[in-house]
C-alpha cells in the first residue's frame, strides 16, 4: 500500500469514528421532551408533521423550530401549562450603591422617645449618635436598621 492509499484509509477510517460518535453523542443539556400534538387540533397535526418530515431529513434547526412552534401554539390555542426552569443564582451586595445605617430609639417611660440618629454610611456613626443620645437622656434602647441594595447575579 502506497502513501495516498495509507492517507485515503486513514481518511476514511476518521471520518467513520467522527459519523459513529455523532450518532451516539449524548446531548449537551437535558431537553424536555417534546410538545405531543393535541388529538383533533388540525394546527397541532400540521405543526408535528413539519417536526416529523425535519426529523427525517436530519434537519435538526426546522425540528427545533416546529417544536417552538408547536408548543407556542399549544399555550395560546389550547392552555398548555408554562415550563419554569431553575436558574443558579446569587443575591450580592450592590457595589454601585453605599448600605445606609440608622439608629431610632425605643426608650421611653409612657412611649417611644422615637429620636433617630438618620441615615449614616457607617455603622460607627450610629454607634457615636446612640452614645452621645444616652449621654443626654439616660435612654439606652435603640431599634438599629441596615438597609443596602442588592443586585441578582445569574451562574451559567
Amino acid at each position: 500500500m502506497d502513501r495516498e492509499e495509507r492517507l485515503s484509509a486513514a481518511v476514511r477510517a476518521a471520518n467513520d469514528r467522527s459519523v459513529a460518535d455523532a450518532l451516539t453523542a449524548q446531548a449537551l443539556v437535558a431537553l424536555p421532551p417534546p410538545p405531543v400534538p393535541v388529538a383533533g387540533c388540525a394546527a397541532c397535526t400540521q405543526l408535528a408533521a413539519l417536526r416529523a418530515h425535519a426529523r427525517a431529513v436530519g434537519d435538526g434547526s426546522a425540528e427545533t423550530d416546529a417544536d417552538v412552534l408547536l408548543a407556542r401554539h399549544q399555550r395560546q390555542e389550547h392552555g398548555g401549562q408554562r415550563v419554569f426552569r431553575y436558574v443558579p443564582f446569587s443575591i450580592v451586595q450592590d457595589p454601585s450603591a453605599l448600605p445606609e445605617y440608622r439608629a431610632r430609639c425605643v426608650s421611653g417611660d409612657d412611649a417611644d422617645c422615637g429620636a433617630t440618629s438618620g441615615p449614616c454610611g457607617d455603622p460607627a456613626e450610629v454607634e457615636e449618635w446612640q452614645r452621645r443620645h444616652t449621654q443626654e437622656t439616660r435612654h439606652t434602647r435603640y431599634r438599629r436598621c441596615f438597609a443596602d441594595y442588592a443586585v441578582l447575579e445569574c451562574r451559567a
